[in-house]
């Protein structure tokens, strides 16, 4: 697991073909596993490689075309998990993503399932059956039926978190709610709302890698931007969100400014 964690002596990195592909798997494996934070981390690690490496891809036309598919479809499943399990990530993914994605990203906050699967079917990798079709009788859509399998196991995850978002989205705005009010505002009875908080606990601690070998290995953390916690019929929120540090941002801007000084002089310099 090393490798995934930025380790550039690896085998995998000598090849970037086979590093790109080998993420690509890794974050949807994580995806399926409800590993968003672990799944998040892998795609942006990536992403961000493939940026900043793309004119050395673009010498070779069938590196470039396969390469820049699953570029594409690696922002697609970084939309999905960053939809379903909101965090950080660096900037320049970020706004890329928003150019992309944003007007989808939206929609799948108001819940809509047919943007999730749209994107899914575009960037899940193909599934084979690992059963051996009755050849005397076999059905016409076979070839479907693992990819309709495992879009059934998201779109039932997808289901179960169709309330989250605006729950999220209502907790941030207060410090204390009775919990009658906050259903009220959802049309939501008392009973089922807080099965959908006690959802909402769940679904936001994810089992995390930290370190080890195994890439299955993990702690459970949670990296929602808010937490609760209900006493008799009352809502106590707190804001998690750390604010934002700034001066790294503009630390990294001032490096690229005099790295492009750098080169400028060189540029001048020659005959």
């Amino acid at each position: 697991m090393t490798w995934l964690a930025g380790h550039t002596a690896s085998m995998y990195s000598r090849v970037p073909e086979c590093q790109v592909t080998t993420y690509y798997y890794v974050g949807f494996a994580y995806l399926m596993m409800r590993r968003y934070q672990d799944a998040i981390r892998v795609f942006a690690n990536i992403l961000l490689y493939i940026q900043r490496t793309k004119s050395m891809f673009q010498r070779t036309t069938y590196k470039y075309e396969m390469i820049n598919k699953q570029n594409e479809q690696m922002h697609a499943l970084l939309a999905i998990a960053l939809t379903m399990y909101p965090m950080r990530i660096d900037e320049s993914i970020h706004l890329q993503l928003r150019e992309k994605y944003g007007d989808k990203m939206l929609r799948m906050q108001k819940g809509d399932p047919q943007v999730y699967e749209e994107l899914f079917s575009y960037a899940c990798p193909k599934f084979l059956s690992p059963v051996v079709p009755n050849y005397d009788n076999v059905h016409p859509n076979y070839h479907k039926e693992p990819f309709l399998q495992q879009l059934k196991v998201f779109s039932d995850e997808v289901q179960q978190q169709a309330q989250l978002s605006t729950i999220r989205s209502f907790l941030k705005l207060y410090t204390t709610m009775p919990v009658a009010k906050l259903a009220g505002f959802l049309d939501l009875t008392e009973q089922e709302f807080r099965i959908q908080l006690l959802v909402f606990k769940h679904k936001m601690k994810n089992l995390v890698w930290t370190s080890g070998i195994s890439a299955l290995d993990g702690e459970f953390q949670s990296a929602s931007e808010v937490d609760f916690y209900i006493d008799k019929d009352m809502i106590h929120i707190a804001d998690t969100k750390v604010a934002r540090r700034y001066g790294d941002f503009f630390i990294r801007q001032i490096h690229k400014f005099e790295e492009l000084n750098r080169t400028l002089k060189k540029m001048g310099q020659r005959p």
